[in-house]
């Protein structure tokens, strides 16, 4: 083979290899081997063989449950390169400094990082905050964490409950992983999460999720404050403020309603003060 005729197979094999991420993109439940070779008119073999090498590097992963494959952790880290970048956050930024303003209270933006919340932006209250806030913090007990918990594919969301040991921070945190799965259930179904003082004593937040143009939850937003203000009858006026932001972040990403399955906020409960068990 000559060396012009091996560059054109190596920019063949990258062609070839993309259109199957795109493929896997399309499809979030999976596909096999032999549907993504009839779509994209290429040889099982050749695919099997892609694959494979896509799999090594963790750009695809096999549900060794139906044999079909699907797009790979490895694009979660990229992901997470992509939103590090000045773009997103210089896009998510006027909102951000809109609730605070609104609300008098800090506003955050974060995203998955592993275990944790890594927070990319925030915009500081005029009020003071006695706690010292971090770059991150452990998602089982922040709000923000807690949404995008809830928001997780159910096969990382059972990776995440066999890997993680859930780390008591305050009498309020929820360490027992039967009732953290079930607050995280209701977190989903009402579209929001409440962090009352389970990361820190007499620290609140409450956080709701952003949504990708696929209706995929890529980040969230929460609102912080000392507990002495983020009262329960303050939250429950918060909770719409802070979800029509979020909505209109979405939009402003490309989201459009009825791309996924959107809920009905419910009313905050008096539990969500006691450490949040429903």
């Amino acid at each position: 083979m000559t060396k012009k005729e091996d560059r054109f197979y190596a920019v063949h094999s990258v062609e070839r290899a993309l259109s199957i991420l795109e493929a896997l993109g399309a499809n979030p439940e999976g596909t096999g081997v032999t549907r993504l070779g009839k779509e994209l008119g290429l040889h099982k073999s050749t695919v099997h063989r892609l694959l494979n090498t896509l799999m090594k590097y963790g750009f695809v992963e096999q549900d060794e449950a139906t044999e079909r494959y699907r797009l790979g952790m490895r694009f979660i880290s990229l992901g997470l390169s992509f939103l590090h970048q000045l773009d997103f956050r210089r896009e998510v930024l006027p909102y951000l400094k809109e609730l605070a303003e609104i609300t008098g209270e800090t506003t955050q933006l974060g995203v998955l990082e592993g275990s944790e919340v890594l927070y990319l932006e925030r915009c500081q209250s005029q009020e003071t905050i006695t706690v010292n806030l971090g770059l991150k913090a452990p998602a089982h007990c922040a709000a923000e964490g807690k949404v995008l918990l809830a928001y997780l594919p159910e096969d990382r969301l059972r990776e995440y409950f066999q890997t993680q040991t859930l780390r008591q921070f305050t009498i309020n945190t929820i360490v027992n992983p039967e009732q953290l799965l079930l607050h995280i259930e209701r977190v989903r179904a009402q579209g929001y999460a409440v962090s009352a003082e389970e990361l820190a004593d007499s620290l609140r937040g409450l956080a709701a999720p952003i949504m990708d143009v696929h209706g995929r939850v890529v980040a969230a937003v929460g609102i912080v404050g000392p507990a002495s203000r983020l009262t329960l009858e303050r939250i429950n006026r918060l909770i719409n403020v802070l979800q029509e932001s979020c909505h209109s972040v979405s939009l402003h990403l490309g989201y459009r309603a009825g791309s996924t399955g959107g809920r009905l906020r419910e009313e905050p409960r008096p539990e969500l003060l006691k450490g949040g068990r429903y």
